[in-house]
């Protein structure tokens, strides 16, 4: 029987949306002989819900007739942007079909689409470009699209006279992400002509939402990269209870063998343990037992403790990291490895 398949990718003429479309298609085919005597269907969540007036989701009523056996709901490229009430009410729309949730959900079926997709075409550093030999930075922490808990990072760094420590960027205003009236945030460093160019060939007209380049298969700017000690990770997802979701946010500073902390989900720590990669909230108090109203005041603790050593304690404390730093890299190239495997063979087990 064939399969139907509901929802949307990212552009064809982008970066994310041919990799998004080969996922999708290794899936149903798996699907397809998994599954070849029931009546599927396939949701792909990328901006599939309510909240998007052209989706797929104003369509459901069309196949509630249909005996639906099996329904996949796939989240790969984006985290899932409904809430579980109104995932229960589409499920009981169908009929209360048998429910396998695929990709950025907290299960067994759970696989990093991000590593894959930059694994490949990420740049190729070698280790003594961006091993950290002279500390002008205590952190880093880029953010492009301006969400509520990025935005109020930044906020608490600017009240307590931080941001001189570090280097921080924050995207133009946008009421998608945050409807704050009084966000009048705006903060960028200089992109040279060459890595405007290099960002352009993924992203048209990538500066013109944020004001901030979409980077996605580099470190960023080298001069600043390499003289930075700790990377705050702003993250897509905030809140604990929301399903994991790592993106090549959380592979940048693995890649660039640096120490990281989230303005996220403190779950993610203990993901990123349980497949293998070392952390380094242990260096710092507070860090993944921080509630979600904590969670923030913990990551200015660590920098102020961080601000508190002299730069020789900073460099012996990353010379110490560094074994865990180099694994952590090696180890992502193999995990990319591993999650390609997966995706191709994803119902193996079932």
């Amino acid at each position: 029987m064939s399969v139907i398949v509901l929802g949307t990718t990212m552009p064809l003429n982008g970066y994310w949306g041919p990799r998004e479309l080969d996922c999708l298609t290794s899936l149903t085919n798996q699907i397809n002989i998994k599954f070849n005597n029931q009546y599927n269907m396939i949701i792909n969540l990328t901006w599939f819900g309510p909240q998007f007036p052209k989706s797929d989701y104003y369509n459901l009523d069309n196949y509630v007739d249909i005996p639906i056996d099996n329904l996949f709901l796939i989240a790969s490229v984006d985290p899932i942007m409904m809430v579980p009430e109104q995932i229960n009410e589409i499920v009981t729309k169908l009929g209360n079909p048998v429910v396998y949730q695929l990709g950025n959900f907290d299960n067994g079926l759970q696989f990093n689409f991000f590593s894959m997709a930059v694994a490949d075409n990420f740049n190729n550093y070698h280790n003594d470009d961006i091993v950290l030999k002279d500390l002008k930075w205590i952190f880093l922490n880029y953010n492009r699209k301006p969400r509520e808990h990025r935005v109020k990072f930044v906020r608490k760094l600017i009240n307590q006279n931080l941001l001189k420590y570090g280097v921080v960027t924050i995207g133009k205003p946008n009421i998608i992400y945050n409807n704050d009236p009084e966000n009048d945030l705006y903060i960028t460093v200089p992109d040279s002509p060459e890595q405007l160019a290099a960002y352009e060939k993924l992203f048209p007209d990538t500066k013109k939402n944020f004001g901030i380049p979409e980077d996605i298969l580099t470190v960023g700017d080298l001069n600043i990269w390499k003289h930075h000690f700790l990377n705050v990770i702003s993250e897509t997802e905030f809140n604990p209870w929301d399903n994991i979701f790592v993106s090549e946010k959380t592979w940048k500073p693995i890649i660039g063998l640096r120490p990281f902390l989230f303005n996220g989900n403190v779950r993610t720590y203990r993901w990123l343990r349980d497949n293998g990669f070392r952390t380094f909230s242990h260096y710092f108090d507070n860090i993944e037992t921080a509630k979600e109203c904590e969670v923030l005041d913990s990551l200015i603790s660590a920098i102020k403790y961080l601000i508190s050593l002299n730069k020789n304690e900073i460099l012996s404390m990353y010379n110490d990291m560094l074994p865990d730093l180099i694994y952590n890299k090696d180890r992502f190239f193999e995990f990319a490895r591993e999650q390609q495997y997966k995706i191709n063979n994803l119902f193996n087990e079932i």
